[in-house]
């Protein structure tokens, strides 16, 4: 049953025009009391008057470009079209396109299943987030504007100048694009070839191309390439954005590839390449500082995901508790209730660098 409130429609969804038991007439963006009084009318309000009691009403939403992305409740579904409408009414003219999300992210490309609920069917569109232009086809790349904070924190607070980053997942290149602007070098990568043409247009968008390079590749190729290659910039920061399997990367990928030389020919190797430097104590290797993502639903979610890299690096031989100094753990974002965000940073262990190869992959 419908709140009682809700006495009839005056109109169709589209123009979003109720009576209720208050005299009150909403249209459009307005509401109209019989009094005369002229007030301004939520969605929350408008869905509260036209769903059933007793569900839950669906108060927020992403953004992205022109794009209003829903994730509603099973519940929420018999009425999503009535939902979409009203969200599209209230918040038009920014607002053009609704979709929602029909399942969740399950293929290495991560690009999501999306029903267009709403207005247009455009699924590409242009975001502007730190004073920069992304070009985004929703359908086809990954794109998460709530994640826009935290790319921010690492480029104020973590990254210097004199950085050179590698990020393994960059999708479009918010991240890339936007570190660019402020440190030496950026090696973006991503699997998803539609995701690195999109990249490669954002740089020349953004006129930053000639301060990244692009490799369309799987993370694991793509951090060998880096350590093997005599051309590349020594790595300072690596950022691994991919909560749900980051930390299956670090299982040996970031090892030098030359598993049959000796300890001194791997530290000349090192040292040509740029990843040792020489000091007055003698040489020393200049380990990045990992970032790594992941998800914990633990009532201390920060230990338990500390543990939880802690046993993948001991599948390598290697303790983490024992090789670093310190894992900062920061607290990104509540995506779900009881379900954090994680992101952890360390620097590399040596041993992970020159490891014998008698790991086992994660």
């Amino acid at each position: 049953m419908m709140h009682q409130s809700l006495l009839m429609w005056t109109g169709d969804v589209g123009e979003n025009r109720m009576v209720t038991a208050q005299g009150l007439i909403i249209s459009g963006n307005t509401a109209f009391a019989n009094s005369g009084f002229r007030q301004k009318v939520q969605s929350v309000q408008v869905l509260e008057a036209l769903l059933p009691e007793g569900i839950i009403i669906p108060t927020g939403f992403e953004t992205v470009g022109h794009i209003a992305h829903l994730n509603l409740r099973d519940e929420h579904l018999p009425y999503k079209k009535l939902i979409a409408q009203v969200v599209l009414d209230k918040n038009k003219p920014k607002i053009q396109t609704v979709v929602n999300k029909t399942d969740a992210i399950q293929n290495d490309y991560r690009t999501m299943q999306l029903e267009v609920l709403a207005g247009n069917d455009s699924l590409r569109t242009m975001v502007i987030e730190s004073g920069l232009r992304f070009q985004v086809d929703l359908g086809a790349v990954y794109w998460n504007s709530r994640l826009a904070t935290e790319r921010q924190r690492l480029i104020n607070n973590i990254f210097r100048d004199s950085d050179v980053v590698c990020d393994m997942f960059s999708g479009v290149g918010p991240l890339a694009i936007s570190a660019a602007k402020k440190v030496k070098y950026v090696y973006a990568n991503d699997i998803n070839p539609t995701a690195v043409e999109y990249l490669e247009r954002n740089m020349v968008l953004n006129k930053l191309e000639r301060k990244i390079e692009v490799f369309n590749m799987d993370a694991r190729r793509f951090i060998s390439s880096i350590y093997s290659s005599q051309h590349v910039h020594p790595v300072t920061q690596i950022v691994m954005n991919l909560p749900n399997d980051a930390a299956e990367f670090l299982g040996g990928y970031f090892q030098i590839p030359f598993r049959t030389s000796t300890f001194a020919r791997v530290l000349r190797i090192l040292e040509d390449r740029g990843i040792l430097r020489n000091s007055q104590s003698g040489l020393r290797y200049v380990m990045p500082m990992i970032h790594v993502y992941g998800f914990s639903k633990a009532e201390d979610p920060e230990h338990d995901f500390n543990e939880y890299l802690r046993l993948k690096l001991q599948r390598i031989n290697v303790a983490l508790g024992e090789n670093v100094d310190s894992v900062e753990m920061h607290r990104v974002r509540l995506v779900a209730p009881g379900k954090w965000m994680i992101c952890a940073s360390f620097t590399l262990p040596e041993s992970v660098a020159i490891a014998q190869p008698n790991y086992i992959s994660c």
